[in-house]
């Protein structure tokens, strides 16, 4: 899933990939050791059982939002269980486990936390389901266990502690695991994951996203891995691309259908479930500061580094941070993750669009990270908090569209409910008019075929609610209609095009309880730390393009871009961590020739490659090897980057520099041009003296290019065909000299 198409963000950077030595991830590991989205866990409809909503902070008396849960309110006490509940909504106690129960084993690996969604859904459909055969009537009892929390693998495999087992885990960059999740995809693939000798059945889900080359790649490794130490597969491995509910649906009607054909154990039969659940000692393992509890760093500068002659030219500024006493510690290649704020301008109108009251308190969601202003043990914040630093209100969910069909649906219901004499009114006033179901409609267009409240001949200024009903249908029942049609729109589009009317307006009204239940989590967003901490031990860099780009006809601004570059002054705090990359280093022989291509911020990388080159030999007095560097940029004279800098180095004969910008001459030059200009040296470079080769970047037509052309130069260099160039490239990356860390723009 990609929070922001347009700004660097979380999903698309992850662990930043090694290019085609992804492809070479598990085996290198081994040497060295239809129907409309159904609602998950954490959406809606889980949101309703779980979730409620408080008061305003400032009332005297409680107001409560339309799906409030009075005996929440009235119970304070109850809140932490609450939200601890919420937690681990979808997890069954292991020491709760009935002794008759059948128990099934649930194990995610996430990134952004979409893999949990569906590991959730999993444990409801399997609680949900009706008991196998032959187990005397048992239920099935799943455990759901996250892969971060088990670097040292998963105890009792072998001995038929996980007699099933559901494994959903996402890719992330170019093939490789979620971060959080690579110490225990790890070790699976090392000799220290045991023979399962049947012992162990498994289903594969595998979630991933058709723009990157190597879709769903972690999850077939995973699929691969435990069929190869002797596992039984119980259902054939689903590959889903970003969030197809009807892939994942018919995923888990196969693992159903798999599971009742077992003859499993109960609890009882097993003798137990013994430490498995227990050995997610996540707690032994956790860092002072993560993405789940960031540290609150200290704005020191900001530096525009582009020249602006018009509000249409794109900028970037440079982001330094003081990163205190927090002891936080990053080697070049690493990420800097920024949670940020939303813009309080779309806050602003979101609440306007729902009627809503800012101050209203509501639960704060249980996977909002460890939020330093809000107080110790906090279970709610007001709603205009919430939405500013909780969701995302830029990629709605599909789940929002399934939401406003049963509130529209339900505005029609109260209509046909009123006395006929005022029906005809009502029903212009609101847009609902009668409509004859066409052949072949769906079960979901019903509700807009059947309404005969009004004349056919209605004027309505928020549209008509069957035209709005019929699309919302066509929509559900088409995966890829709803993603077209989602996918340029904010949350307020969505709400703008398919709201209800509002309260007194004759219509049913959309509550914020509901609203929350249908958006995504906000994420974090990462971007290339341009720093070495040789410079300045507490002392952080980033490099980020300012997000400005225009959407159905609006004004649009990036969530984090924005937020650092012109919400936040010097002297003021955000929160932060270090996103670990090893798959982006500098060689450990300092004499090592490096190539580097990185155009516009995707040079921020390489700013920390050579300033870290460059004061390590000033201590060690020892001299670096050639540092090669290819960069782009539309014009000298408004985007080159850090350009005096980057001259100054070439002069002192630190680095090679080739430039191109793309807009100085009446055809355009780009980075691979330049590349391949020089060919000859990249080549001698590369086989001749052992060079590693760097891509930072756009994946979208960038890197494809740079690789294009160095194959080309590889081919030239060899005096061989395509094939043999190919082979020599995977050998660059399968001994970690090619290495790429891109992202979609």
């Amino acid at each position: 899933m990609l929070p922001d198409p347009r700004e660097r963000p979380l999903a698309a950077l992850s662990a930043a990939a090694v290019g085609s030595a992804a492809l070479l991830w598990l085996t290198s590991r081994r040497r060295g050791a239809a129907s409309a989205p159904t609602a998950a866990a954490t959406g809606f409809d889980a949101y309703l059982r779980d979730a409620s909503i408080g008061q305003p902070a400032a009332a005297a008396a409680p107001a409560f939002a339309a799906t409030s849960f009075d005996a929440y309110l009235r119970q304070p006490a109850a809140a932490p269980a609450a939200a601890a509940a919420n937690a681990g909504a979808a997890a069954s106690s292991a020491d709760a486990a009935p002794a008759d129960a059948v128990p099934i084993t649930v194990l995610f690996g996430t990134e952004y936390g979409f893999s949990k969604e569906v590991a959730e859904k999993a444990c409801e459909r399997l609680r949900a389901a009706a008991p196998p055969a032959g187990s005397g009537g048992a239920s099935y009892w799943p455990r759901l266990l996250d892969m971060a929390d088990l670097p040292g693998g998963l105890p009792g495999m072998a001995e038929g502690a996980h007699q099933a087992l559901l494994v959903v885990c996402s890719t992330q960059g170019d093939g490789v695991p979620p971060t959080e999740a690579r110490e225990f995809c790890d070790w699976l693939s090392s000799k220290a994951a045991p023979q399962l000798g049947g012992a162990v059945h498994y289903s594969v889900c595998a979630l991933g996203d058709r723009s990157y080359q190597h879709f769903c790649r972690c999850g077939r490794s995973l699929d691969e891995r435990l069929e190869a130490l002797g596992g039984a597969c119980l259902a054939p491995r689903v590959d889903v691309n970003r969030e197809d509910w009807k892939a994942i649906d018919s995923w888990l009607d196969g693992v159903l259908s798999g599971l009742a054909a077992l003859p499993l154990k109960t609890v009882e039969q097993l003798g137990g479930l013994g430490d498995a659940a227990a050995a997610a000692d996540g707690g032994a393992h956790a860092k002072r500061w993560s993405k789940a509890r960031p540290h609150m760093g200290r704005v020191v500068a900001l530096e525009g580094l582009c020249t602006l002659a018009s509000h249409n030219d794109k900028n970037t500024v440079r982001v330094e941070i003081d990163l205190g006493d927090s002891g936080l510690e990053y080697a070049p290649g690493d990420a800097l993750g920024v949670w940020p704020s939303n813009c309080p301008q779309a806050v602003e109108e979101l609440l306007a669009t729902l009627g809503a009251d800012g101050g209203l308190l509501v639960q704060l969601p249980s996977w909002h990270y460890a939020d330093p202003l809000l107080p110790a043990g906090a279970t709610s914040l007001p709603l205009r908090d919430a939405l500013s630093r909780c969701y995302d209100l830029r990629q709605p969910k599909p789940e929002l569209l399934r939401l406003l069909h049963a509130k529209l649906t339900a505005a029609v219901a109260a209509q046909q409910q009123q006395p006929r004499g005022l029906t005809a009114a009502n029903g212009a006033a609101n847009g609902v008019h009668g409509a004859t179901k066409p052949k072949g409609r769906s079960a979901k267009a019903d509700s807009a075929s059947e309404l005969s409240m009004g004349g056919h001949d209605a004027l309505c200024a928020g549209g008509c609610v069957a035209d709005k009903l019929e699309r919302l249908a066509a929509l559900l029942d088409d995966t890829e209609a709803a993603e077209a049609y989602l996918a340029p729109r904010h949350v307020i589009d969505v709400l703008r095009d398919f709201a209800p009317a509002p309260a007194g307006g004759g219509g049913v009204p959309l509550g914020p309880a509901e609203l929350l239940g249908g958006l995504r989590q906000l994420q974090p967003r990462l971007y290339s730390i341009s720093s070495s901490q040789l410079e300045h031990p507490t002392r952080v860099q980033a490099t980020v393009a300012v997000v400005r780009y225009a959407s159905l006809g609006a004004d649009r601004l990036g969530v984090c871009s924005t937020f650092l570059a012109e919400r936040l002054a010097e002297g003021q705090s955000v929160p932060v961590y270090i996103h670990k990359n090893p798959d982006f280093r500098l060689p450990a022989d300092g004499a090592t020739p490096i190539i580097m291509v990185g155009p516009g911020t995707g040079l921020a990388p390489f700013r920390s490659f050579m300033q870290e080159r460059i004061l390590r030999a000033q201590q060690s007095g020892e001299p670096f090897g050639p540092c090669v560097l290819y960069f782009g940029c539309r014009r000298r004279d408004q985007d080159y980057l850090y350009g005096p800098l980057l001259e100054g180095w070439a002069a002192e004969g630190k680095l090679q520099l080739h430039t191109a910008f793309s807009r100085e001459q009446s055809h355009k030059v780009y980075v691979q041009d330049r590349l391949a200009q020089t060919g000859a040296a990249v080549w001698d470079l590369l086989d001749r003296r052992g060079a590693h080769f760097y891509v930072c970047g756009d994946a979208g037509s960038m890197a494809g290019a740079v690789e294009a052309a160095l194959l080309r130069i590889i081919q030239e260099g060899q005096g061989q065909g395509p094939e043999a160039a190919a082979a020599y490239l995977e050998g660059l990356a399968a001994a970690g000299r090619y290495q790429r860390d891109v992202w979609l723009s």
